[in-house]
């Protein structure tokens, strides 16, 4: 009995060794695997991580350092996906919330970066990357008011990044609130803002109606970074609006290789492969816009009279009814919807829609004439 014993109190003693091993061994992999991640070695260093754990599928540092690694490769969705487990694992691990919300912002996930930058914030409320991003992501939503108020504190905090100073820009433009020109001038007068300075120039003077000027900067943006986020979308819009059609074209189709879910860009793709009668790439283009912005009025109404140019009349309704809904003041959609319920015998309703586009186009006559300057 003493014997066996013995043999069972050495058999656990080498368990026990075995066990000590094994996460000396995970650990000098560890540290083998951040050495490669320091270099650049990203693939070595993912082959690294996921031997780990296959090993230890519980290591947290192991999932959010592999994430580091994914995103480095432009693998933004599985980078998300580890991040998760980690923090699944590990919830005190609070850096790793900053870092799934930047996997998110570069994925094109604005609202679930928001939500992991705040959560990140709540722990650490004075990071300026963290404020600088959600701001900025805030921006991307349409929601300006928000992004203001984050990136003025992260300005005023002593920010110089290009990023955050023309995202403040953007959003003062966009919300009409003064300072723009000032933050042209920062821009300018800061180390690698020169380019954001020229595209936040360009898109003040697109906003006033001045294309010409605006082409201008924008181009001299294009030729010091052609990269920037919106600048290939409003040189688009620039030459969309002085009829500069096939340059329009090329720029919003450089926008989508750069953000591919830009709706304003699919819009307009759409609209000009619609005015030169290449109906098919005019609804692909337009699909995919309204799978981003379903509720679009523009969008809608474009689809609409597509359908009615192909014959289908009937699948036309929908998005004009839609339109109609979502901008019920304007005459024109009205006008569409309109012929399209006369043209299915729907005449009551075609009378309806006729007398309201009637007596919106007159009030908007009249609001015309009255902006009109007195001699």
């Amino acid at each position: 009995m003493e014997r066996r014993s013995g043999r069972i109190s050495s058999m656990a003693f080498l368990l026990l060794i075995a066990v000590i091993v094994g996460q000396a061994s995970i650990e000098e992999r560890f540290d083998r695997a951040v050495g490669l991640q320091k270099q650049g070695s990203f693939k070595e260093a993912e082959a690294e991580y996921r031997a780990i754990l296959v090993e230890n599928p519980n290591y947290a540092e192991a999932h959010a350092n592999l994430a580091a690694v994914l995103i480095r490769m432009d693998r933004y969705e599985e980078a998300v996906s580890e991040y998760q487990t980690a923090l699944r694992l590990a919830p005190q691990l609070t850096p790793v919330l900053l870092n799934l919300g930047i996997a998110h912002y570069r994925k094109g996930e604005f609202e679930k970066a928001v939500d992991a930058f705040r959560g990140f914030l709540d722990r650490s409320p004075e990071n300026l990357q963290a404020m600088q991003l959600m701001g900025l992501s805030l921006l991307e939503m349409g929601r300006e008011e928000e992004a203001v108020s984050l990136l003025q504190q992260a300005v005023s905090a002593g920010s110089d990044d290009p990023a955050a100073l023309y995202g403040l820009g953007l959003a003062c433009l966009r919300l009409q609130k003064p300072g723009v020109p000032a933050l042209i001038e920062r821009l300018a007068n800061t180390p690698k803002g020169a380019a954001a300075s020229h595209l936040l120039r360009g898109q003040s003077l697109l906003s006033r109606g001045e294309f010409e000027k605006a082409i201008v900067e924008l181009e001299l943006a294009a030729g010091l970074n052609a990269d920037l986020p919106r600048l290939q979308y409003s040189l688009g819009l620039c030459y969309f609006k002085i009829g500069r059609t096939g340059e329009a074209v090329t720029a919003f189709g450089a926008e989508l290789k750069r953000a591919p879910r830009d709706f304003s860009s699919l819009y307009y793709l759409a609209y000009l492969r619609e005015e030169e009668g290449n109906l098919a790439a005019a609804r692909s283009r337009l699909e995919a816009a309204l799978a981003l912005e379903p509720d679009s009025a523009e969008a809608n109404a474009l689809l609409g009279k597509i359908l009615v140019k192909q014959g289908k009349a009937a699948e036309a309704v929908k998005p004009l009814e839609a339109a109609v809904a979502k901008d019920p003041e304007d005459g024109e959609k009205r006008y569409q919807l309109a012929r399209v319920y006369l043209q299915l015998g729907r005449r009551e309703e075609a009378a309806r829609e006729f007398a309201e586009s009637q007596q919106l186009k007159a009030r908007q006559l009249q609001r015309d004439r009255e902006r009109i300057p007195k001699p």
